[in-house]
């Protein structure tokens, strides 16, 4: 078959564009035709994944306020490439299958124009930057005020769009929950497909030498709540365990405070800034860890936690969102209520001590992330795209 993802852009890393990526060429592996139609796809986030054809539409990125000025221009581009991805299939059957925001706007355009083509929304979560008032106050002030001040009218318009899908995949049964409460789906309209890791490339490596080392992967914004791991580490240091360090992989906005921060508090030494590194060095540093941090609140799953799960690394979450539902009850682990610097330092200092039998907990890591797979993910995704081709109910786009 022909299946069409839509997909805002590939200039950063992160679980939704990741899971894109590797779906993507494990489809085109099994013989389907695997198209991605997105602003902007740099090479260095997607060398390296065979099989996939993008188009790209070029533009403005979907974090611009031009971008959506330019919004009904972006989608007729969509729509065109769509359109001669479509054409081009003759009798093979195609399958529309748009990813996070804006791409589920964009999939409700197309429907207005091709009604009869069948599509799969894969719902991360409630477009964050709508629904969530924690991420629109992470947000730098300008980009906050506007958001703000468009709250109510992309709210309005996103609860329309979103009536277009009759067929939602989400990544875990807390998603399925925050998209049926709200969007109002019915149970049988909403499945969950966990998103996977690749266990035989991201693991552990017993020739690796453990290092007091915290990781954390994340794209450096106020939502990550990376400031309050570094105050965590000041209350390691101060309390005399110096051997301690913090990686962190990733960019964005956030990273010159954060690193002001970390030299305000004596901590240089301490806390190492890596920027983005490959997927291979990402590996390797998750390998050598001790620990694995993800401090942000409401995560609908947390990719980055399956990957340091796999690599035999223990995760330091909080209780709260998909990463409770990977962490509790499996001994791979410890979770905090609410992320402070106290808490997570605390958490840090369980699994550091000498004491505790940290092989335990990373073999407990490791055997919960067989639990995450891209090939099983694929395999039901590849089920799902099939059905979705064969029935006889295509999306019923709303009038927006």
């Amino acid at each position: 078959m022909r299946i069409i993802f839509l997909h805002p852009h590939f200039t950063s890393a992160g679980g939704a564009g990741r899971a894109v990526l590797e779906t993507g060429s494990r489809l085109a592996a099994r013989g389907h035709h695997v198209h991605c139609v997105c602003i902007r796809a740099d090479q260095r986030f997607v060398d390296g994944y065979a099989g996939i054809e993008f188009h790209e539409t070029g533009g403005p990125l979907s974090s611009s306020l031009w971008f959506w000025l330019r919004f009904s221009a972006s989608c007729k581009k969509i729509n065109d490439a769509v359109n001669r991805i479509v054409s081009e299939a003759n009798a093979e059957p195609c399958v529309l299958y748009p990813q996070v925001f804006p791409a589920n706007w964009w999939a409700s355009e197309v429907l207005k124009q091709s009604p009869g083509l069948r599509c799969v929304w894969y719902c991360q979560e409630p477009s964050a930057f709508i629904h969530s008032q924690r991420w629109i106050n992470a947000l730098p002030p300008l980009n906050k005020w506007i958001a703000i001040i468009l709250r109510p009218l992309l709210l309005r318009r996103d609860l329309r769009y979103c009536r277009s899908f009759n067929n939602v995949l989400v990544n875990s049964e807390y998603s399925r929950v925050q998209v049926q409460k709200v969007y109002g789906y019915v149970d049988e309209t909403v499945q969950r497909v966990y998103l996977g890791v690749d266990n035989r490339s991201v693991r552990s490596n017993d020739g690796a030498i453990r290092q007091p080392w915290i990781t954390t992967i994340a794209k450096l914004t106020k939502f990550k709540n990376v400031d309050i791991i570094i105050r965590a580490i000041a209350i390691l240091v101060s309390g005399g365990r110096t051997d301690v360090r913090l990686q962190v992989v990733g960019e964005g906005d956030a990273s010159e405070s954060l690193r002001e921060l970390a030299r305000s508090l004596g901590l240089a030494e301490y806390v190492v800034f890596h920027g983005y590194v490959s997927d291979s060095q990402v590996t390797e540093i998750l390998q050598q860890s001790k620990v694995f941090c993800l401090a942000s609140v409401d995560e609908p799953f947390g990719l980055v936690a399956i990957e340091a799960l796999s690599c035999g690394t223990p995760v330091v979450a909080v209780n709260r969102g998909g990463p409770k539902e990977i962490v509790a009850s499996h001994g791979c682990g410890l979770l905090v209520d609410v992320p402070t610097p106290e808490s997570l330092a605390h958490a840090f200092d369980r699994i550091l001590d000498p004491n505790t039998d940290f092989e335990k907990l990373s073999r407990a890591a490791e055997t919960r992330a067989l639990d995450f797979n891209w090939d099983r993910t694929t395999d039901q995704l590849e089920q799902i795209f099939v059905k979705a081709t064969q029935s006889s109910e295509a999306a019923k786009p709303d009038s927006v």
